[in-house]
């Protein structure tokens, strides 16, 4: 029987009359329709054979169920995208109420956006049923998805000039370059995407014109169906988009041009390493002899190959030939990502890792920045389309070329697109990751972002340790992850205040901490997409300095964060300052040092699957993909800790305590990762892996034996469960991921409570960790067992593929109690079955 999934709901909330709507809103309908005419007469004078359209943008309060089923009804309209609002400031019609229909003032409401393509044909039949609603409420057969759209409409608008070009900091990049002199500059179109090929086509050759009518060109183009991404890069002379620039004149054809869904910037997609100070690596080192095939793939800068601790350890693959015009000097953030990745923080002193590490170089530098050697994706390259042909290259190869690494299993990407924070729509990066990862059955191990603006202070507050966290937790939209960190099916990391160093701040700057284990003060923040947990996990990132920045009054309002590679942080390769040097060492902090630090994890949790499914009992383990097992495994013993009681104490208030969990979920995640506890048992902690794979409306139930000496016996003990899967995606649905997997935690027998991560945003991704714990003595019989149903759901539309997952669960004790529960265990494992069968 299949298990129901419990949702939150939208809440109550009050909306107008339908005599109120129908006064608030046919001026809105008029004046679409007076737009869509006036296209159709500005097309008539240039002489085009167009048929004009508009997109038509439905903004409501609460949700419309399977709304694009109304759409298709609709000739001449087209379904393009479904945006979940977070908050709707409320008004007089629109606001949330109590059970007595009271009005609260402390609710926040939720809604959807709607974008539809639509000709005059399709406009003037959304107007007819508007006038059949509001003459007497009644709809013809079939429309009945528009009177519920029409009851909730808060707004009603064609997509327009703000939403395609003010909000995506390409004005603010063409105004740099126009600072730096440059009469040449990039800017990628993205198109919204049509169905149909010839659609695309069409729109296509619209957007060419309306580019070469500013003496631009296009110079690059990529058509991902699978993501629904379709995108062209141009290059324009400043001269023709001056005015836009200087006077937000907006009466240019492109920008007003209704196939474009955003004008954005080109190669945003970045890293900074500023700093001179080295120190050398004189560590004796035995040669370099990997083992193996690589299992972990870096798309990143270009290494220095040659240093000491990446020689005969790396195997680049470089098809587009970047290393021609790639100094050494400058290889810097490659270099010092390979170089964790291989070894981790140097001053640790760990054992390298024995397999290689693939790299393909994404980054080239930067001709405007040469004094920060910032690394960039080179501006004639689509970065979407440049990682889509690393990935394929990896698995299909490329025209009549084998696949470079088909084993590859981890992909890792500790850069992230600096103009694109995530807010509301899943990024055509993220949504490409979630794509090729079910493809391909690959993980992606992603950076959350840097944040490194300077921290807030009221005037007064000496910076310390409650204010910074204060100050951080506030400053909600100006610390939102960066593009790709919001994809569904990829691991996010952020980054914990930690390293090996020993040094201590430079003169005149000190560690904003005094609690260890705290997320750093640069790390980007989620929640992700549809209010899933982001960051997955935490793991060492360095630490990171401040020191007080005073304003214009000569009042000390705000920290700022030391960037400059020096130490504290964490030790790693780099160029040095001399060519030929290659045993040069410097400390660099952040994200993407965290997220290669689980990619190390992953490629030694590869290992420990490659001895499990040697045993006898193995066949579980090669029974579903080994990126599936990973991002259970990694995840798995991550925990808040501290952290957690830190953040609790700082941050929570009688405004918060109802949300709490999900309020600091966002700069927690999971937690901070801790393989440790996965790689070994002890006699006090047991773990179990399972795995399976279900289809929509299935189920299984997994059974862990009951240790019996532990019933009736009170102490602490805590059970912690993991579910991991990659899910198929769906590019024309709001919910996205087609697959959603879940369990309910088992908590009567082992009398233990849900902590840590809100219990609903562990449930709105593809990965649930859930840890619980509790004192109290259960009573069981020997026998009985903890039974861990997982069930499957559709959420974008039907679910025709089988998805594999991983389960891993770890029950563990006190020390102080002294039972064995490992050998009880291990001893009655062989009763435990996993039962499937199709859920009713």
């Amino acid at each position: 029987m299949r298990r129901r999934k419990r949702g939150g709901g939208g809440g109550r909330f009050h909306r107008p009359s339908p005599e109120r709507q129908v006064e608030r809103l046919t001026p809105r309908f008029q004046l679409l329709q007076e737009a869509l005419e006036a296209r159709r007469a500005r097309l008539q004078a240039e002489a085009r054979d167009v048929v004009p359209e508009e997109v038509v943008v439905l903004e409501t309060v609460g949700t419309v169920d399977n709304f694009i089923r109304a759409v298709e009804r609709v000739p001449g309209m087209e379904w393009l995208a479904e945006v979940e609002e977070e908050e709707i400031p409320a008004d007089d019609d629109f606001f949330a109420v109590d059970n007595e229909g009271e009005r609260r003032r402390d609710k926040v409401l939720r809604g959807r956006m709607f974008m539809v393509f639509a000709n005059k044909a399709a406009l003037e039949q959304m107007l007819s049923l508007w006038d059949d609603w509001q003459s007497d409420n009644r709809l013809p057969y079939g429309f009945g998805r528009w009177k519920d759209l029409f009851q909730q409409l808060r707004d009603v608008r064609r997509w327009g000039v703000q939403d395609r070009l003010l909000e995506t900091g390409l004005l603010d990049d063409w105004g740099e370059r126009v600072e730096y002199g440059q009469e040449i500059v990039p800017c990628e179109i993205e198109l919204w995407y049509r169905r149909n090929p010839a659609d695309r086509r069409m729109a296509r050759t619209r957007v060419v014109a309306l580019v070469e009518e500013l003496d631009g060109t296009v110079v690059n183009e990529a058509d991902i169906e699978g993501v629904a991404y379709h995108t062209l890069l141009a290059h324009i002379p400043i001269a023709q988009i001056r005015p836009l620039i200087e006077l937000l004149d907006h009466d240019v054809n492109l920008v007003q041009c209704e196939h474009v869904q955003f004008l954005r910037a080109s190669g945003q997609m970045s890293s900074s390493l500023p700093g001179h100070h080295r120190e050398r690596d004189l560590q004796v080192l035995p040669e370099a002899e990997p083992v193996g095939v690589p299992v972990v793939a870096l798309l990143d800068g270009l290494p220095l190959q040659a240093h000491r601790r990446l020689r005969g350890r790396v195997i680049v693959d470089d098809p587009d030939d970047f290393e021609l015009d790639y100094p050494a000097a400058t290889r810097r953030h490659g270099t010092a990502m390979a170089s964790l990745i291989l070894h981790g923080d140097l001053a640790a002193g760990d054992a390298a890792l024995p397999r290689p590490l693939y790299v393909r170089p994404i980054l080239k530098q930067d001709p405007r920045d040469w004094r920060n050697h910032t690394e960039t994706v080179p501006e004639g390259v689509l970065v979407v389309d440049l990682i889509h042909r690393a990935v394929r290259r990896l698995f299909d190869g490329e025209g009549d070329a084998a696949p470079v690494a088909p084993q590859v299993t981890v992909v890792n990407l500790s850069i992230g697109i600096l103009d694109r924070p995530f807010e509301q729509f899943l990024s055509p990066l993220a949504r490409l990751l979630d794509w090729l990862a079910w493809r391909y059955q690959v993980l992606f191990v992603v950076s959350s972002g840097n944040r490194t603006q300077t921290i807030g202070l009221r005037t007064g507050e000496p910076g310390n340790e409650e204010q910074v966290i204060s100050s951080i937790a506030a400053d909600v939209r100006h610390r939102r992850l960066l593009s790709p960190a919001e994809a569904v099916n990829a691991l996010t990391i952020a980054a914990l205040h930690e390293d090996e160093s020993t040094d201590t701040p430079p003169p005149g700057w000190r560690d904003p901490y005094t609690t260890d284990g705290l997320p750093s003060p640069i790390n980007a923040q989620g929640m992700g997409y549809r209010r899933g947990i982001k960051p997955d996990l935490l793991a060492p990132g360095g630490r990171v300095a401040v020191q007080r920045a005073w304003n214009a009054g000569n009042q000390a309002d705000s920290l700022e964060i030391y960037t400059q590679l020096g130490a504290p942080g964490q030790l790693v390769a780099s160029p040095g300052v001399n060519p030929g040097d290659q045993d040069a060492m410097w400390y660099s902090r952040g994200t993407s040092n965290a997220t290669a630090i689980v990619s190390r994890a992953c490629s030694w949790l590869f290992d420990l699957m490659e001895e499990l499914s040697a045993e006898p009992s193995g066949e579980v383990v090669d029974s579903i993909p080994r990126a599936v097992w990973l991002k259970a495994l990694v995840a798995h013993g991550s925990e808040w800790g501290a952290a957690g009681a830190t953040l609790t104490r700082i941050l929570k208030n009688r405004n918060n305590s109802r949300q709490f969990r999900e309020y600091i979920t966002r700069l927690l995640g999971y937690g901070a990762m801790n393989i440790g506890r996965v790689r070994e048992c002890t006699a006090r902690r047991v773990t179990a892996l399972s795995a399976g794979t279900l289809g929509q409306d299935e189920s299984h139930i997994h059974r862990l034996p009951l240790p019996p000496s532990l019933s009736g016996v009170r102490g602490y003990r805590r059970l912690t469960i993991t579910l991991a899967w990659l899910s198929p995606v769906n590019p024309r649905h709001q919910g996205w991921r087609r697959a959603d997997l879940w369990f309910a935690p088992p908590q009567a027998s082992l009398q233990v409570k849900r902590g840590q991560a809100d219990w609903q945003a562990v449930q709105r991704g593809t990965l649930q960790h859930e840890i619980l714990e509790g004192e109290d003595a259960g009573v069981f019989v020997d026998g009985e067992s903890l039974e861990i149903q997982v069930s499957c759901r559709a959420s974008a539309g039907a679910l025709d593929e089988e998805v594999p997952y991983a389960l891993a669960t770890t029950l563990e004790i006190a020390e102080e109690l002294g039972i064995d529960i490992y050998d009880e265990v291990r001893f009655r494992v062989h009763a435990a079955r996993v039962r499937a069968g199709a859920g009713a």
